[in-house]
């Protein structure tokens, strides 16, 4: 076996596993949009850094429904909200 193949084998090409690997850890990136609409529907129990990550995954995507406000409908693109989200209409209360 020549050097060389083991040099590939045994140093470069875990190195190039191991950077596709951190490429998975990335931020979360939403449109302005769809974060808008994820930090308005935010428990006060998450930051918004835990809930943005959280909602990256499929399974809390189903567990929490996003609540679209009439206020949200004037000032939002709507067509541009992020299709893998569910959302809600809802009705603001009114004012007492």
């Amino acid at each position: 076996m020549s050097s060389r193949l083991l040099l590939f084998i045994v140093v470069l090409l875990p190195l190039g596993v191991l950077a596709q690997q951190a490429a998975d850890n990335s931020v979360p990136v939403f449109n302005h949009e769809t974060r808008t609409v994820l930090l308005a529907n935010r428990p006060d129990r998450f930051t918004e850094a835990q809930w943005l990550e959280m909602m990256q995954k499929p399974a809390n995507r189903a567990l929490y429904p996003l609540r679209i406000t009439p206020a949200m409908r004037d000032t939002l693109d709507l067509r541009s909200l992020d299709a893998r989200f569910q959302y809600v209409a809802w009705k603001e209360d009114p004012d007492p």
